[in-house]
């Protein structure tokens, strides 16, 4: 029976998977739109600000896509 919850937790649903795709594409275009900004700004410490920012949704999607791929692998690649 702990196997059969084990494989259950690890199984994502296709609501968890529309989530997670809405969500890998909100932090990809704040990413780009702050990465622009940074681009067009002339003041440095704004730069700097949205320097950071499109850095921290880059590591959000970062995140959110090696969560996805770890859950798409074969379950006999998840065990090793």
């Amino acid at each position: 029976m702990q196997g059969q919850q084990t494989q259950g937790q690890s199984m994502l649903t296709s609501k968890n998977l529309t989530i997670l795709e809405d969500m890998l594409n909100y932090e990809a275009l704040y990413y780009k739109k702050l990465d622009m900004y940074a681009q067009s700004c002339n003041d440095t410490q704004l730069k700097d600000i949205c320097n950071k920012a499109a850095q921290l949704h880059r590591k959000h999607f970062d995140m959110l896509f090696n969560y996805l791929s770890s859950h798409n692998r074969p379950a006999s690649q998840q065990q090793q």
